[in-house]
């Protein structure tokens, strides 16, 4: 593979990096503004965005982390999944592990967080169900939280701009140095042909 090609590839993929980062970034930043708006919890491609807060489900699910969580029936839920939940009165959201599934006394979800000892003391009733982790970002749940700010909204909708205007002034300026390379090769005269 030559020079050239090389480069181009790695153009390709920088371009494509960038496209998605700023793509990913401005989802991010619609959902956060539509979520504060609303007043509800932040939403991406149907998955609902919660910060894990303490460090009950560690080392699975670190504190600061991100998840998603995706809706689903309560029995779709099976021992070992990891579900998010509202507390009986509603006031608090956790994420622990399915340690058992009662269907005895109609349908029950018992939950542990993987750093604690013991189940949970009660257990979830399907009606507080959120749904299931479906993924878990490391660390991403501290930039989440200061990009609910006023401030942390700002510097995303900065950053998202500046992705956004690099690329076009990318863009523009390769685009001119290639018109200029063109206008240099129609304005190189071409030595006179000989006769024999």
């Amino acid at each position: 593979m030559n020079v050239a090609r090389v480069r181009q590839v790695g153009a390709y993929i920088a371009k494509s990096v960038t496209i998605t980062l700023t793509v990913v970034a401005l989802l991010l930043m619609f959902s956060l503004v539509q979520s504060k708006l609303a007043g509800r919890e932040p939403a991406i491609a149907g998955c609902k965005i919660y910060i894990v807060m303490s460090g009950s489900m560690e080392p699975a699910i670190k504190v600061g982390s991100m998840v998603a969580v995706r809706p689903l029936e309560p029995e779709e839920v099976q021992p070992g999944d990891i579900i998010t939940f509202r507390s009986e009165r509603g006031s608090t959201v956790a994420t622990h592990r399915v340690s058992r599934v009662d269907t005895e006394n109609g349908l029950l979800f018992y939950t542990k967080g993987d750093a604690n000892d013991i189940e949970d003391p009660s257990p979830v009733d399907p009606r507080n169900l959120v749904g299931k982790v479906v993924l878990t970002v490391p660390h991403l749940g501290y930039m989440f939280a200061y990009a609910r700010t006023p401030q942390g909204a700002g510097v995303l909708f900065g950053l998202a701009a500046l992705v956004v205007g690099g690329e076009l002034l990318y863009n523009y300026m390769a685009g001119k140095k290639h018109r200029d390379q063109a206008a240099e090769e129609t304005n190189v005269i071409s030595p006179p042909e000989s006769q024999s």
